[in-house]
């Protein structure tokens, strides 16, 4: 019965991949045409009166819902990874949007994500077991390393928002939702697990503290959209929120089967360099990052060099008698 729910969660998790998917694209091409390069306050009530916007709101709702519920059938260590396929399907989708063509090298990122997400899974599934019991303290530390997370990058972004680029917003995303990802699994083992009412055993503060990250990861992936392509956000965010989720499932909540070898560990870090390399390729040779990369230099072409002063209009002609060297 382990085994059949873990790949129930796998199928519900790939679902979810899709609804991600479709809703990062929607709300990826909306938030373009609001913000040029950088998100504002003001600009959500333009937001909430688009379409696409609030349709791929309701997608990321329903794909976070069954996200949930693949969480309360197996570890964090096995269903984070699966988003890697909503990375093929936003790139394939935004694509089409803007009539762009994939070049060679974005196919290469997106097969390098692809292949190192899969290993990483099937890798997962052999050596994390559901079942195993999460203590106090793995749960408290988790709690603990979240508050200070969020402090230190709402902090970061509300005093340097200005001059951060895209990919902190992404990075800062990911590592907030791997940790959510890690207290909803906790949440609701807690429910599972409860001898009286579903909610006499839930730790009210990791809820708490998961809601409030939540909110500022969604800012996060908001803000990233508007300086750059959704495919883009959507896979820092399938990379680096799967790693930081299993890496607290592995360290510090004990989901590792006794059988966890280092061979194994060292082809899983292998498969999930290999992810994380191809999201490096996919942020410098995505053809809409090469179009702002040009269009940005075209920009910096027509702009005159600080220092210099700008070239002077040729003076009309003067009449002989008044050209300087002349006398009457």
């Amino acid at each position: 019965m382990g085994a059949m729910s873990q790949w129930l969660a796998v199928a519900l998790a790939l679902l979810s991949a899709v609804c991600l998917a479709v809703g990062t694209q929607q709300q990826g091409s909306a938030v373009a045409d609001v913000a040029d390069g950088r998100l504002a306050l003001r600009s959500i009530p333009a937001l909430l009166r688009r379409p696409r916007w609030l349709l791929g709101l309701a997608l990321l709702g329903a794909g976070t819902g069954l996200n949930v519920t693949a969480l309360g059938l197996a570890t964090v260590t096995v269903v984070q990874p699966i988003g890697v396929v909503a990375l093929v399907i936003t790139t394939l989708l935004h694509a089409r949007h803007r009539r762009l063509r994939i070049n060679r090298r974005t196919w290469t990122a997106i097969g390098l994500c692809t292949a190192g997400g899969a290993v990483f899974v099937t890798c997962a599934v052999a050596v994390t077991d559901p079942a195993q019991g999460i203590s106090q303290w793995a749960e408290h530390t988790v709690v603990v390393m979240l508050v200070v997370l969020t402090c230190v990058l709402g902090v970061s972004a509300a005093m340097f928002g200005r001059s951060l680029g895209g990919t902190f917003y992404v990075v800062g995303a990911g590592i907030l939702y791997g940790f959510v990802a890690v207290l909803v699994r906790l949440t609701l083992i807690r429910i599972q697990g409860s001898a009286g009412t579903p909610l006499d055993d839930v730790n009210w503060l990791a809820v708490g503290t998961a809601v409030v990250a939540a909110m500022l990861g969604g800012w996060f992936v908001q803000t990233a959209f508007a300086a750059g392509p959704p495919d883009l956000v959507i896979a820092g965010l399938t990379v680096i929120d799967p790693m930081v989720g299993v890496l607290l499932g592995l360290l510090v909540l004990g989901e590792a089967v006794p059988g966890f070898s280092v061979p194994l560990g060292v082809l899983m870090a292998v498969a999930g360099g290999v992810a994380i390399v191809g999201v490096a390729v996919l942020s410098q040779h995505h053809p809409e990052v090469l179009e702002r990369r040009a269009e940005l230099a075209r920009r910096d072409r027509a702009q005159p060099v600080p220092g210099s002063s700008a070239p002077r209009p040729a003076a009309p002609d003067r009449p002989a008698h008044d050209r300087p060297g002349r006398h009457a």
